[in-house]
C-alpha cells in the first residue's frame, strides 16, 4: 500500500487536473469508488460510472449528523461527508484500514473546498457576463449576443422564477445545479438574477431541448420553495415575447404545480399528437415563402398580438412592421381569419427542417381544419374531443364566438346577443374549466384548431339558449 504522502500527492496532481479526475483518484486511493452529489442534479462525478446510483442512494440516506461528521450511512466502508453544497461518497474496499480512508476522505474534501474557492473567482465574472447576455437579448441585440455565446444557439426557452425565503441561495443551486464544473460543453444555459426575480434562458438549436434543464429547475423550484413560468421554445429575436410569456405563465404557479408552461396545455396540446419531422415539413412548406424578415414580424405579431410591441421587439418602426404584415399576408394568401393564423401559430412552433421543394401547404383536404398530411380526421376530433370535453354547447360556441374575433369581447358579446360583462364572465370559468389561461397566443390557437375541428350547423349564436329574446343565465356560476 502506498504510504500516505504519495496518496496525498496524488489527489493534489488530480484535483490540478479537474473535478473528476479527483474523484478518480480518491476512488483508487480506497480500492473502492467515490461520488460527488448535488442534491439537485445527482451525481456529478462517479468513479466508476456504475457506482452513481449507490452514491446518490448514500447520499440521500445520510442523515444530517451523519452528513456533517462523515460518519458513514450505515454501512461501515461507506463515508458520506458534506462539501462545497454536495456530498462526497466514499466507499472504501475490504483490505483498506478506516486511518486510510479517513485521510483520503478529508483530503479530497479539502481539495474540492480550494477549487471551489479558485472557481469562485471566475464565477463571480462568468455570472456578470450572463445577466450582460441576458439583457442583450432581451434589448433584441442578438447578432451582438451571438458572438458572445458562441455554438448553435438560433432558439432558448426561457424560465422566470420567484418567491422563496432566499432568492441569492436559490440563485446559487440553480447555477451550481445547471453549470457543474466540468460539465459546460455545447450550447451554454445562462442564469441570472434581474430585478430579484430568478431567469434562466436555456439556449438551443431549432429543435426543442432534451429537457434536462426543466428537469432540473423544476427540482430546484420545489426545493427552494419557488414559483415559476416556463414559454415555448422561440427564436432568439423572439426572446422578449417569450419572456413575458413566461412572465404570465408564472402567475398561474402554485404550491403543488410550482413551474407552469405558458402554453398551459402539457400533454393535451396539439405538438403532442403530430411527429416533430411530419409537423416540421409541413410548417416548411406553409412558411416557405416569406423571407427572415416577414416571418419575424409575423411571429412577433402573433405572440404579442400588437404591432407596436413586435416593432419594438424587432427594433425597427411600426411602419416596417406593418409593412412586413402586409407582405406577409399577401404571400400567404391573408391574415384575416383565425383559422388561418392559428396554422400559422402552430406552424411557427414546429422544429426546423430541411429544405421542400414545394412553397406553398401541400393540403391534401382543403375542407379539414387541420391538414390531413399532419393527422387524420379521426384522431383530429379525438384530441379535439378530449381538449374541450368539460365545456357544454353554449360555452362552446361563446369561445368560438370569441376566438373568431380574436379575442375581442364588444364585438363577440354582440354577435352572441350577450351583455359584455356577462360573456367575461363565461370567458373565466371557461378558463377555470380548461385550466386554461386564454391570454396566451398559443393556448388560443389550440383551441380555435379545436373548435373548428368540432364544429357543426348548430355551433352558431342562433343555437344559445334563449327566454323572453335574451340569452338564458345558464347557471348561477354563468
Amino acid at each position: 500500500m502506498d504510504h500516505d504522502g504519495l496518496v496525498t500527492r496524488r489527489l493534489i496532481e488530480a484535483a490540478a487536473r479537474s473535478g473528476a479526475a479527483l474523484i478518480a483518484e480518491t476512488a483508487a486511493a480506497v480500492s473502492g469508488w467515490a461520488v460527488l452529489v448535488d442534491p439537485t442534479t445527482g451525481a456529478v462525478y462517479s468513479s466508476p460510472d456504475r457506482a452513481a446510483a449507490a452514491g446518490t442512494s448514500a447520499a440521500a440516506g445520510a442523515g444530517g449528523a451523519a452528513a456533517r461528521s462523515g460518519d458513514s450511512d450505515g454501512g461501515s466502508d461507506t463515508t458520506v461527508r458534506q462539501v462545497v453544497g454536495a456530498a462526497l461518497v466514499v466507499h472504501a474496499g475490504p483490505d483498506v484500514s478506516a486511518r486510510r480512508v479517513e485521510l483520503v476522505t478529508r483530503t479530497t474534501a479539502g481539495l474540492l473546498e480550494v477549487r471551489a474557492r479558485r472557481a469562485e473567482e471566475l464565477t463571480s465574472a462568468e455570472m456578470r457576463l450572463h445577466a450582460v447576455v441576458t439583457r442583450l437579448l432581451l434589448r433584441g441585440e442578438t447578432g451582438l449576443a451571438a458572438e458572445v455565446i458562441g455554438g448553435p444557439t438560433s432558439h432558448a426557452t426561457v424560465y422566470r422564477l420567484s418567491g422563496g425565503a432566499d432568492p441569492q441561495a436559490a440563485y446559487q443551486a440553480v447555477w451550481r445545479a445547471l453549470l457543474p464544473t466540468g460539465t459546460r460543453q455545447g450550447a451554454p444555459t445562462l442564469i441570472t438574477l434581474l430585478d430579484g426575480e430568478l431567469v434562466v434562458v436555456a439556449l438551443h438549436d431549432a429543435t426543442r431541448d432534451d429537457g434536462r434543464v426543466l428537469r432540473l429547475i423544476a427540482r430546484s423550484a420545489e426545493r427552494h420553495g419557488l414559483l415559476g413560468g416556463v414559454a415555448d421554445p422561440a427564436p432568439l429575436d423572439m426572446l422578449a415575447a417569450a419572456f413575458t410569456e413566461a412572465g404570465q405563465a408564472r402567475a398561474g404557479a402554485a404550491v403543488g404545480r410550482r413551474l407552469v408552461p405558458a402554453a398551459g396545455l402539457g400533454d393535451r396540446a396539439l405538438l403532442r399528437i403530430i411527429p416533430p419531422d411530419r409537423l416540421a415539413t409541413w410548417a416548411s412548406s406553409l412558411l416557405g415563402p416569406l423571407a427572415p424578415p416577414q416571418r419575424q414580424a409575423l411571429e412577433g405579431w402573433l405572440r404579442t398580438g400588437s404591432v407596436g410591441a413586435t416593432a419594438q421587439m424587432l427594433g425597427i418602426s411600426r411602419g416596417t412592421a406593418r409593412s412586413r404584415l402586409r407582405t406577409a399576408g399577401e404571400r400567404l394568401g391573408g391574415l384575416d381569419t383565425p383559422l388561418a393564423l392559428a396554422r400559422l401559430s402552430l406552424a411557427l412552433r414546429a422544429p426546423a427542417a430541411g429544405p421542400v421543394e414545394s412553397a406553398g401547404s401541400a393540403d391534401a383536404d382543403p375542407a379539414a381544419v387541420l391538414p390531413t398530411e399532419l393527422v387524420d380526421a379521426a384522431q383530429a376530433r379525438r384530441w379535439a374531443t378530449a381538449l374541450t370535453e368539460p365545456l357544454d354547447t353554449p360555452q362552446r360556441i361563446a369561445l368560438r364566438v370569441w376566438l373568431n374575433h380574436l379575442g375581442s369581447v364588444a364585438p363577440a358579446a354582440e354577435e352572441l346577443g350577450l351583455h359584455r360583462t356577462t360573456l367575461r364572465r363565461w370567458l373565466e370559468e371557461i378558463g377555470r374549466l380548461l385550466d386554461v389561461d386564454l391570454s396566451s397566443a398559443t393556448v388560443r390557437a389550440d383551441l380555435c384548431l379545436a373548435l373548428e375541428t368540432l364544429a357543426d350547423s348548430d355551433d352558431s349564436p342562433g343555437a344559445l339558449p334563449r327566454r323572453g329574446g335574451r340569452t338564458y343565465q345558464r347557471s348561477g356560476a354563468l
